[in-house]
């Protein structure tokens, strides 16, 4: 089985061949044109440990390249691996400025959530560990709502207050 850093390194074609992919009708808002053909798209990935899908596109093709990006953005928030130790941030260096479309926002999204889980979700030692401010931190995480929500779901579990929005 391979782990978190091999799939979010994985190019998109390889990474939809580890997934077991799902068309469906979906339902909701669009009017005629909405329930007519199997365009949504569900991947999964790990035995079920990671799923996500995409219906907003009447095109199959646009939404099965949204439902990989998803995929993408919930194996980064979703497990956490330990850094091995030495291992510091400059192989991130100049990646504070990815946008979340870009195939390597994932991997450096889990890269600062690991970092954040080893700091205890305290976003001082967290922002000195990856080399930035505290105000770069939280606005980083403040433009990704889903990372947004992990964090602070994971320092209500400590006890800690919720992240504020810059």
């Amino acid at each position: 089985m391979r782990n978190r850093n091999d799939l979010l390194a994985l190019d998109d074609d390889a990474l939809l061949r580890l997934c077991r992919q799902e068309t469906y009708r979906a339902s909701g808002p669009g009017g005629q044109h909405r329930n007519t053909t199997d365009s949504a798209v569900r991947l999964t990935v790990l035995d079920g440990a990671a799923v996500a899908s995409c219906s907003d596109h009447r095109s199959q093709h646009r939404n099965r390249s949204e439902a990989l990006r998803r995929l993408r953005t919930t194996l980064a928030i979703d497990i956490r691996m330990p850094i091995p130790p030495g291992q510091g941030t400059e192989i991130w260096e100049g990646s504070w400025k990815l946008g979340r479309k870009d195939r390597r926002y994932a991997a450096f999204l889990a890269h600062v959530l690991d970092v954040m889980e080893r700091n205890e979700w305290a976003v001082g030692h967290s922002a000195e560990a990856l080399g930035i401010s505290t105000g770069k931190l939280v606005r980083v995480l403040a433009h990704d709502p889903p990372a947004w929500n992990a964090v602070n779901q994971a320092r209500g579990r400590l006890g800690h207050v919720n992240l504020r929005r810059p």
